[in-house]
């Protein structure tokens, strides 16, 4: 099987570390950030969208969305029809894409950074011309990314935010827990230590416990004690409001992309 990927930054370079394939045929608008994949024995790089088009069984879209009509158009000139396309790019849906293009195959995925390490979560969107025996092939390409899960394009924004974004905000949410450390006397490098080992054991927990989240605060806060004082410190300032509020207004931006 050969696999073409139009776009090679963040999630194109991330496609083509991680999938499986016979040859891969790439195109990017800079050369550049191909150097660091020509040591790989079954990569082409190609000068055009239609020569990547035109030479690949599965085609990802990963360009950024401001670029994407121009792809779609170049696409649109193709005389091949039996090909499928995977779009990773926001803002434009199944319906859009296949009429842009004058193709049928085509399917959408939103991965996310931590499909790096393959532990992410991707979704995958199918339009009605893919059938059962094509969605298990698919589905089976992309399982090097981690978890597959197969949703309905209406609720696509809404998981992107929850499996894209959301590495972001815990990202930040875990800085602002080991800055705390700093100040009051903890080497940064050892208040990381501690916190992403707390951190995955309140995970783990969670999970295997099946505890819920207040069950689990109170476990920790006795009363009078200092966990709930800093409890009471964090509600008093909006921190739940604050981070829904975030995720909100992600989506909201989402939806009108």
């Amino acid at each position: 099987m050969n696999i073409g990927i139009i776009g090679v930054g963040t999630i194109g370079g991330m496609l083509l570390e991680k999938l499986r394939a016979d040859s891969f045929y790439v195109v990017n608008r800079t050369k550049e950030k191909l150097e660091k994949y020509k040591g790989m024995n079954n990569l082409n790089i190609c000068d055009t969208v239609k020569e990547v088009y035109n030479k690949s069984d599965i085609i990802f879209l990963a360009v950024k969305p401001q670029n994407i009509d121009e792809v779609l158009y170049e696409i649109r000139k193709t005389q091949i029809f039996n090909k499928i396309i995977i779009s990773t790019v926001a803002g434009k849906d199944l319906k859009e894409i296949q009429e842009k293009t004058g193709k049928d195959g085509i399917i959408r995925i939103m991965p996310t950074i931590l499909s790096k390490t393959g532990n992410g979560v991707t979704s995958v969107t199918f339009n009605d011309t893919i059938n059962n025996k094509l969605k298990e092939k698919i589905i089976n390409l992309l399982s090097s990314l981690g978890k597959i899960v197969e949703i309905t394009e209406a609720n696509l924004n809404a998981f992107t935010i929850l499996s894209s974004s959301s590495p972001a905000f815990i990202s930040l949410i875990v800085e602002s827990f080991i800055d705390g450390a700093v100040n009051i006397g903890i080497k940064p490098k050892v208040a990381k230590e501690i916190f992403f080992e707390t951190l995955k054991g309140t995970i783990k927990l969670l999970e295997e416990e099946k505890i819920e989240f207040s069950a689990l605060r109170q476990m920790v806060s006795s009363p009078g004690g200092v966990t709930i004082q800093g409890l009471y410190s964090m509600e008093k300032r909006g921190i739940k409001g604050t981070i829904m509020e975030g995720i909100y207004e992600s989506y909201q931006k989402m939806n009108n992309m």
